[in-house]
C-alpha cells in the first residue's frame, strides 16, 4: 500500500499502485510504502541510485503481475459464466422436452395452513412486563433467602394476536 499526502489539496492518499513520482528522478510528496502493516520504504529516506532503480522497479513488476493475474480472473470467471449459460440451456431444453407441460393450479384458500401469529407490539410489552414483574420478584426472594444464584424463568405462553 503506497500512502502520500496530496499537496493540493492536503488529503493523504493511499493506493494499491505506485504514484508516477515513486523513486523516481523527478521526484515528488514524501511516499511510504506499507506491507502487511509495516512500512518497507519511506521516499523520505535517501537511498542509492542503484536502490532507487531496484526499488521503483520492483514496484512497477509488482504493479504489472497484480494487473496480468486480474486479466486472468476476469478470463476464467469469462469462462465459468460462459458454461453456466451452457449448462442452464442444456438443463432448459432436457427439461422442455422430456417432461409434459404443466398447468399451475389455483391453491384453494380452504386448504392453506394457517398463518403465523406474529405477536403485537402491544403482546410484546405485555410479555416483557410479565417477565420482569417475575425477575424483580425472584430477585427480592433471593435478597431476602441471601441465595445469589439467579433462578431460571418460566414465561407463559405468549397471548394470541388480535384478530385482523
Amino acid at each position: 500500500m503506497y500512502q502520500w499526502v496530496d499537496p493540493e489539496s492536503g488529503t493523504t492518499q493511499l493506493s494499491g499502485k505506485p504514484p508516477p513520482w515513486y523513486r523516481s528522478g523527478e521526484g515528488g510528496p514524501r511516499v511510504y510504502v506499507f506491507d502487511k502493516g509495516k512500512v518497507i520504504d519511506d521516499t523520505g529516506i535517501a537511498v542509492s541510485d542503484s536502490e532507487r532503480e531496484r526499488l521503483r522497479h520492483q514496484a512497477l513488476l509488482s504493479v504489472e503481475q497484480n494487473s496480468q493475474q486480474v486479466r486472468e480472473k476476469l478470463l476464467e470467471a469469462k469462462r465459468l459464466q460462459a458454461a453456466l449459460e451452457r449448462d442452464k440451456r442444456n438443463r432448459q431444453s432436457t427439461t422442455d422436452t422430456d417432461q409434459p407441460p404443466v398447468t399451475k393450479q389455483q391453491p384453494n384458500p380452504k386448504e392453506q395452513p394457517p398463518a403465523k401469529a406474529v405477536p403485537t407490539e402491544e403482546a410484546m410489552r405485555a410479555l416483557l412486563l410479565q417477565w420482569d414483574k417475575i425477575r424483580t420478584e425472584q430477585a427480592q426472594q433471593a435478597v431476602s433467602s441471601g441465595d445469589t444464584a439467579a433462578p431460571a424463568v418460566d414465561l407463559p405462553p405468549p397471548p394470541p394476536p388480535p384478530p385482523q
